[in-house]
C-alpha cells in the first residue's frame, strides 16, 4: 500500500502543477480539467491499492482474485468517473485527458523505486 500511496501523491503533484501550467496558458477552466484528471488518476490508484494491499491475506488464490476484483472495480470506476468529467468539462478535454496520461507515466517510474 505504500508504493500505491507514493505514486498517487506523485500524480497528484502532476495534477497540480498541470492545473496551475493549463489555467495560465489557457483559462482557469482548463486548469480545473486538467486537475481533474490528475485527480482520477490519484483516485483510482488510491483505489486499487486500497483494494488490492488494504487487508493481508495469505492464500495466493484469494489474492489474485482480490487483486482482480479491484481492477474491474478501477475500470467501472474510471468510466463513472470520466463520464461526470466530460459532463462537466467537455470544452476542455484535451487538458482533462492529457493530464491524466501523464499522470499514469508514474507507474514507469515506479518501477525505478527501491521500495
Amino acid at each position: 500500500m505504500k508504493v500505491a500511496t507514493r505514486i498517487a501523491l506523485f500524480q497528484l503533484v502532476i495534477g497540480l502543477l498541470a492545473a496551475v501550467s493549463w489555467a495560465l496558458i489557457e483559462n482557469p477552466k482548463a486548469g480545473l480539467a486538467a486537475g481533474s484528471g490528475g485527480g482520477i488518476a490519484a483516485l483510482l490508484t488510491l483505489y486499487a491499492g486500497l483494494k488490492t494491499f488494504g487487508v493481508r491475506v495469505d492464500d495466493p488464490q484469494v489474492a489474485v482474485r482480490n487483486f482482480y476484483r479491484a481492477q474491474m472495480r478501477k475500470l467501472l470506476l474510471a468510466v463513472v468517473l470520466f463520464a461526470v468529467a466530460v459532463k462537466l468539462f467537455g470544452n476542455n478535454f484535451v487538458p482533462l485527458i492529457a493530464t491524466f496520461a501523464v499522470s499514469l507515466s508514474v507507474y514507469w517510474f515506479a518501477l525505478l523505486w527501491d521500495t
